[in-house]
């Protein structure tokens, strides 16, 4: 089935608009997951969908009118109990929830935050507080850089300490946002964790995933059993910001995990990783998707499209998550996501004065 691009692209837009129009998020519009702690979590039908508005910004700013306010609803949706109360309801946690670990939310708030701050120049609210306490992007972010310059692993864990690949993704991302908008150095922090990552975490054999996805607790080494291919290229999209080309290669080595029809391709994920809600087929195809049009295969980019063309008109399942990946992909223009993290290449990066 081939849907004009122009009626996809508007279907998702009126659908994320639904969700996100209002004062606050229009929660009974969002997929309910049964673990906020999983990979389903109300986060990422927070952060990923903004990333598009955040490219569409910075490729058309006239469009920052229409888009701020929404990006403003998504805030506050990050503020909402229900994206962070499963550090204390599920995890068991007695700490707030940005003090320590917890990268899966911390990170991804910070460089929400963080994209934010530098398409309008201001961050979202002053000050900004959840649960109770108030923090600022620089004082997250430091506290994020820090934790993985003492951390064994190099990189900031999630849970019972161990350190994922997909949540250290978004901090090698923060650490150079951070750097170009206050002129700080944290990325120097980001070699350390490379290291663990290609030293501990990527796999020697050719067949299977790519890497162990997580480390064990306090320690480089692999969890031997946290191996997934939609861990992979999820991944593999977050690190095309930071380190492009060793994603490229990582990635036509990953090639051989996408299956192939006539005018269709897809990353097939067995259905019982989609009712643990580790992943689903049209999420994993997602990501390819993304990095395929990311890294500018456009062929291989249209055929992962037209298997997320099955939901695109009514709705998927995992909305507006997988709505708001589908924008991003269809906006994405070759290196778009990197730049917006380093900056154009012509400009230099420059420190904001004062704190924020």
């Amino acid at each position: 089935m081939i849907i004009p691009g122009d009626a996809a692209r508007t279907a998702v837009i009126q659908r994320l608009e639904r969700c996100y129009a209002g004062t606050e998020c229009a929660w009974s519009l969002f997929y309910q997951p049964r673990w906020e702690r999983a990979n389903f979590a109300t986060r990422y039908h927070l952060v990923y969908p903004a990333l598009a508005y955040f490219i569409l910004v910075q490729r058309e700013p006239a469009l920052a009118a229409t888009l701020r306010p929404q990006l403003d609803t998504i805030y506050r949706g990050l503020l909402h109990p229900r994206t962070w109360a499963y550090w204390h309801q599920e995890l068991g946690e007695t700490t707030w929830p940005l003090q320590e670990r917890n990268l899966t939310f911390a990170g991804r708030f910070a460089t929400f935050l963080g994209f934010y701050l530098d398409a309008f120049g201001l961050p979202p609210a002053e000050p900004m507080v959840l649960d109770g306490r108030s923090t600022s992007y620089s004082t997250l972010s430091e506290s994020l850089w820090h934790q993985m310059t003492v951390s064994p692993s190099r990189g900031v864990s999630c849970y019972q300490h161990q350190s994922m690949v997909m949540c250290n993704a978004h901090l090698l991302i923060n650490n150079l946002l951070h750097d170009r908008l206050f002129g700080t150095h944290y990325a120097a922090g980001n070699v350390g964790w490379l290291h663990t990552l290609e030293t501990y975490l990527l796999r020697e054999d050719a067949s299977g995933p790519l890497f162990f996805y997580g480390t064990a607790a306090n320690t480089c080494a692999p969890a031997e059993r946290s191996l997934s291919l939609e861990m992979d290229i999820w991944a593999l999209f977050l690190m095309s910001a930071v380190i492009p080309e060793r994603v490229r290669v990582w990635f036509e080595r990953w090639h051989e995990h996408i299956t192939d029809a006539p005018g269709r391709a897809a990353v097939e994920i067995a259905p019982a990783d989609t009712t643990a809600e580790a992943s689903s087929t049209l999420l994993a195809t997602a990501w390819a998707f993304y990095l395929a049009q990311e890294l500018g295969q456009g062929e291989l980019a249209e055929a992962l499209r037209h298997t997320l063309h099955t939901e695109v008109m009514t709705g998927f399942a995992l909305d507006p998550l997988l709505s708001g990946l589908y924008l991003l992909g269809d906006v994405l223009q070759p290196g778009a996501f990197h730049r917006l993290v380093v900056g154009p290449r012509e400009s230099p990066g420059v420190a904001r004065p004062g704190e924020v």
